[in-house]
């Protein structure tokens, strides 16, 4: 699949760095439309992945919503990646063989840092790199409008919680431990600037997944729940 031009148009300037001209940024992930992607799964940041064709905005962009594609651009390094973003896939992949749904990947922040340590370094500093990171991350919320967001992990729940704390009608208590939160099903409902509210969800770090979520009974029946009530 690639990207169509209106689409590519929308999203080509959440792709770089307009001081160094380069790609520093990942928006999504999906593998389909992600207008028609009606969940979305949150993490804090992307994972550091190399970014293939640096220099070609267009490629990058079809890599983000074509997964063999970002996985021949990524296929020494996918190798070599986290258990949370190996089980994010793993979990995608489930949600399409056993819902028949394509599920959108992104992050509280969309800045594609090389390790974690230069991520907190740069956030600590406020760097205009991670500050246009969390601009793109509700631009992606608002322009896609998913009816399901699904956020990974009590320091995804925190960074959301912040970015979205004038929005958020909250219906569960964000301390409880993350276990009792996934097995609660809806935590809290935003409100999307179209006027819809976007159900929220919330789960343990997907490193946990293993293939099909054995360890995941209570979130599966509550996700299970959810999905059967969307339009």
């Amino acid at each position: 699949m690639t990207v169509s031009i209106g689409l590519y148009n929308k999203i080509k300037n959440w792709l770089i760095d307009e001081y160094s001209g380069e790609i520093c940024y990942r928006p999504f992930q999906v593998d389909g439309n992600p207008y028609k992607s009606k969940i979305f799964i949150i993490n804090s940041y992307p994972e550091p992945l190399a970014i293939n064709g640096a220099n070609d905005t267009q490629a990058y962009a079809n890599s983000l919503v074509d997964q063999k594609l970002f996985n021949q651009m990524n296929e020494d390094e996918l190798q070599n990646s986290s258990r949370e973003y190996k089980g994010t896939l793993n979990f995608t992949n489930w949600m399409k063989e056993t819902y028949k749904r394509d599920v959108v990947l992104t992050s509280v922040n969309c800045y594609v840092a090389k390790e974690e340590t230069v991520y907190k370094q740069l956030k600590k500093l406020n760097s205009p790199l991670i500050v246009k990171g969390a601009r793109i991350f509700k631009e992606v919320i608002e322009e896609f409008a998913p009816s399901v967001i699904i956020l990974q992990g009590s320091k995804t729940i925190k960074e959301f919680q912040e970015q979205f704390k004038e929005r958020l009608k909250i219906k569960k208590d964000f301390t409880l431990p993350i276990q009792e939160l996934e097995g609660s099903g809806v935590i809290a409902k935003l409100r999307l600037k179209n006027g819809d509210d976007c159900l929220i969800l919330a789960c343990r770090s997907m490193s946990h997944f293993g293939k099909n979520g054995q360890k995941f009974i209570e979130f599966k029946d509550q996700l299970a729940k959810t999905i059967k009530n969307l339009k």
